[in-house]
């Protein structure tokens, strides 16, 4: 697609320095002048000390533009399947950028400002183990000197060129469970987020095998060998032990249980659902090439799980 360069707002989205651009492919983002204030208005839970912007306090927040981004005058069609004509590359990115920062990033043209906006401005819930899942790099600090920290730009720049490879599509196709895995981590009940889960799972089982069975036949493979599938085919476990399937077979009562019934059953099925949906993270950051974070324990909280300790 081509045209003029363009520079459209961008709400919600983080930046490293509030004085640096950041570059992700071929689209350069900005902070705007006041970009604190703005940062400063966003959801915050904690309070943070120091920093670029000089801490921040909880507060409910809302949306805020932070940036401007510059549109090439030569654009990529998008890699991932939208629902809407015509999406860039830019679609791709911005989707990206919401799932590594735990905050809703979008554009909107300066004709647009002034209308009502539905997305959610709250800080997502999950998501924070795939963000964390960045390569790091060493960044000079005012305050603390030299630090590694999350290489954001340089990072997503290889993860959107992973989503745009032959090998990535041929595999993943247009990466529709990336659009459920970010419902999954907004924030809402526990429930939601695990059931959408599963289905990731469950879809990624159908993506690894539809190639050599039917799918009438992947219709019919047990859910439990469709989750221990998964286990093993992202290194969650070397291979299934007795724990394992139990482990497994106890998730699957939990689903079936929350799908007919509407609700968890016992007192700590909520926590085991919590777990799976900190597995889907270390997945979800296996499908895009990257080395998982073990910042949430996700591996040895399986092993937890396991031994029937509490999560």
């Amino acid at each position: 697609m081509s045209g003029s360069s363009k520079r459209l707002d961008v709400y919600n989205l983080e930046f490293q320095c509030p004085d640096e651009e950041m570059q992700i492919g071929a689209y350069v983002f900005e902070p705007v002048d006041d970009y604190c204030d703005r940062y400063k208005a966003l959801q915050h839970f904690i309070s943070v000390g120091g920093g670029h912007c000089g801490g921040t306090e909880p507060t409910t927040g809302s949306h805020q533009i932070t940036g401007q981004v510059t549109r090439p005058k030569e654009e990529r069609a998008a890699a991932l399947g939208w629902g809407h004509r015509d999406p860039t590359e830019l679609d791709d990115i911005l989707l990206l950028l919401s799932l590594f920062t735990r905050r809703k990033v979008f554009v909107l043209e300066a004709e647009d400002r002034g209308e009502a906006l539905i997305a959610d401005p709250r800080l997502f819930h999950y998501g924070g183990g795939l963000g964390l899942s960045l390569p790091k790099a060493k960044r000079p600090d005012p305050f603390w000197g030299d630090e590694y920290s999350i290489d954001l730009a340089n990072g997503l720049s290889g993860v959107n060129e992973t989503i745009r490879s032959e090998n990535w599509q041929s595999t993943y196709g247009k990466g529709h469970f990336l659009f459920l895995f970010g419902s999954a981590c907004h924030r809402q009940i526990i429930e939601t987020s695990f059931l959408l889960s599963w289905t990731i799972w469950e879809h990624l089982f159908r993506l690894h095998n539809e190639h050599w069975i039917s799918q009438r036949s992947i219709k019919n493979v047990n859910a439990r060998e469709k989750i221990r599938y998964v286990l093993t085919h992202y290194g969650l476990v070397d291979q299934i032990s007795q724990d394992d399937a139990k482990n497994v077979d106890r998730l699957t009562l939990i689903r079936h249980r929350l799908s007919h019934d509407g609700s968890f059953a016992e007192s700590n099925d909520a926590m085991a659902a919590d777990l799976f949906v900190r597995l889907t993270e270390f997945v979800v950051a296996r499908t895009l090439g990257l080395e998982p974070s073990e910042v949430f324990s996700p591996k040895e909280r399986w092993d937890r799980f396991s031994r029937g300790e509490l999560l």
